[in-house]
């Protein structure tokens, strides 16, 4: 297959960033593929089918994503970036009011800033190119989720961005989309509910107590979600849209439980509230 440019993705390691990579490898591109970690990297290389060329890229890091430019320009010869997917993202489990700042901070690194900062520093490559951008969203970013409210808040920043900068871009050709997965098979939601259980052995039993009912129900039930999830391949094939189309969409749902999870979202407040409640065990609202 001929050669179709240069792309980036973010968040390579593993899980859905690692699968886009290796797919858009297969489909012709030559793929930066952002990992923390050389073995990662390494790894990745073995299992391509196609051109693969990690980049050690932290998205909360200005050194590195410099770094990451830096060698992507020589590597391309001034010939730009045909496309950037914003994959890296992090996730949380647990109450709004017992969530560590800390924690909450570094979510909004990840998920926002990282987003903006990447994005930044690659414009210039994706303006010469007239490439297009891909973030990676969720249906969160469309329905806020009690007990992942800080998730669901970076999500729903990453849609407002996406709708600005796509407008904004419009001069230079480079078209925006965003992918909103459902519930895809990762094990985002399995080391988020063991984040949360480390989170409450700090706190006192009193304040264990307050939301011991939720973490019970939620402990138990990401098991089940997680045996359901839903293969990488609605995402990928989404971002592979994304980035060959003639006329790409703004926004992908990629997932056979969007369309349930959308007409939750459409519910009025009261009703959504209610269906969360008996979905948690909670008294009705």
């Amino acid at each position: 297959m001929a050669d179709r440019g240069f792309v980036l993705v973010t968040g390579a390691s593993r899980g859905l960033g690692r699968s886009v990579a290796l797919d858009l490898a297969r489909q012709g591109f030559s793929v930066f593929a952002g990992v923390r970690r050389s073995v990662d990297g390494d790894d990745l290389v073995q299992a391509a089918s196609g051109d693969v060329r990690p980049l050690l890229l932290d998205v909360t890091s200005a050194e590195t994503i410099a770094a990451a430019e830096a060698e992507a320009c020589r590597a391309t010869a001034g010939g730009g970036l045909l496309g950037l997917v914003n994959n890296a993202a992090v996730y949380l489990l647990g109450p709004f009011e017992q969530t560590p700042l800390a924690a909450v901070d570094a979510l909004f690194r990840v998920n926002v800033l990282g987003v903006v900062a990447v994005t930044q520093r690659f414009l210039p490559m994706l303006r010469q190119a007239r490439g297009r951008i891909v973030n990676i969203s969720s249906v969160n970013g469309r329905l806020s989720i009690p007990f992942c409210s800080f998730y669901s808040a970076s999500k729903f920043a990453v849609e407002a961005l996406s709708d600005a900068l796509r407008t904004e871009l419009q001069p230079w050709g480079i078209n925006v989309s965003v992918v909103e997965p459902g519930t895809t098979n990762t094990d985002i939601r399995s080391r988020a509910a063991l984040q949360w259980t480390e989170c409450r052995g700090a706190l006192g039993p009193d304040e264990r107590a307050l939301y011991e009912r939720t973490y019970v129900s939620v402990r138990d039930l990401v098991p089940q979600v997680d045996a359901g999830a839903a293969d990488h391949c609605h995402v990928v094939e989404a971002v592979r849209h994304a980035l060959t189309a003639e006329s790409p969409h703004t926004r992908y749902l990629a997932g056979p439980d969007t369309g349930q999870l959308m007409e939750m979202a459409a519910l009025a407040d009261r009703e959504r509230d209610a269906a969360f409640a008996k979905m948690y065990g909670l008294p009705g609202v």
